[in-house]
């Protein structure tokens, strides 16, 4: 079985992708950030079809909410007057307003979209122990989060479990459609005790297998960096050296509305 059913290195598309991540957020035109952003979310979705178009949706609603919200609180004297694009009664939204919320939106939403790109191409616990195997992070600190992330897979299980259990023996509530509130609020304790009892499993398991003793530890199936993933990430800064100097006429800008 492929631990990496990529093909590459969890490390490589993270590795790639972040000049791009500076270039789109550094760039102080709205051009970039939205053709990231729309190559992005599609990216999501052919990487995952199911998983890929939730995340994508989510993107598009969170940028579309800060970008709008900018545009409509941004100060004239700090993006400059320009015409009128859009009024409402005493409403209204000036064509630099509505340019700072496009691009600030943008930039959030195509750094976002390239972020989860990153997570659907790896597994989180694949890019942990890729951490410790190319760049030396310390392994206890890398299997603490493949730790972590196992804590809250259990958590999710059992908080499911329990709640299928209260549905299925009946929930007392006044309303019916309070019964999946009353349902989540009253699995708290049992997932809580449950977290317990398996935050003491993890430690004992820990220690009995001598966790942290020596500096190193010895991979199952490490992974491997091939010139696949060298290409792939001189692919990646290529093209983030390109976008940079195409549009490059805009200037780049720390600080921004």
């Amino acid at each position: 079985m492929n631990p990496h059913p990529t093909g590459f290195d969890p490390l490589s598309p993270f590795a790639a992708l972040v000049p791009l991540m500076v270039v789109t957020a550094l760039t102080a035109t709205p051009q970039l950030p939205v053709l990231v952003l729309a190559v992005g979310t599609l990216l999501l979705i052919v990487a995952d079809l199911r998983r890929g178009s939730l995340a994508a949706l989510i993107v598009l609603t969170i940028a579309l909410l800060i970008g709008s919200s900018l545009a409509a609180s941004a100060p004239i004297e700090r993006v400059g007057a320009s015409e009128t694009v859009l009024a409402l009664g005493t409403f209204e939204l000036q064509r630099n307003q509505l340019l700072a919320g496009v691009r600030l939106g943008a930039k959030l939403g195509s750094v976002m979209s390239l972020c989860v790109l990153t997570g659907l191409l790896s597994r989180p616990e694949d890019l942990l122990r890729a951490l410790t195997t190319h760049l030396r992070v310390p392994y206890r600190v890398a299997y603490a989060g493949v730790a972590a992330i196992s804590f809250r897979q259990r958590l999710a299980a059992e908080y499911r479990a329990v709640k299928e259990a209260h549905a299925l023996r009946g929930t007392r509530a006044p309303l019916p459609v309070l019964r999946p509130l009353v349902r989540a609020v009253t699995a708290g304790p049992a997932v809580t005790a449950g977290a317990v009892r398996h935050a003491e499993r993890v430690a004992a398991s820990m220690d009995a297998r001598g966790f942290g003793a020596y500096r190193v530890r010895t991979e199952r199936h490490p992974p491997r960096w091939r010139r696949r993933d060298t290409v792939l990430v001189l692919a990646g800064w290529a093209l983030a050296t390109w976008l940079a100097l195409t549009f490059a006429d805009g200037g780049l800008v720390l600080h921004d509305i």
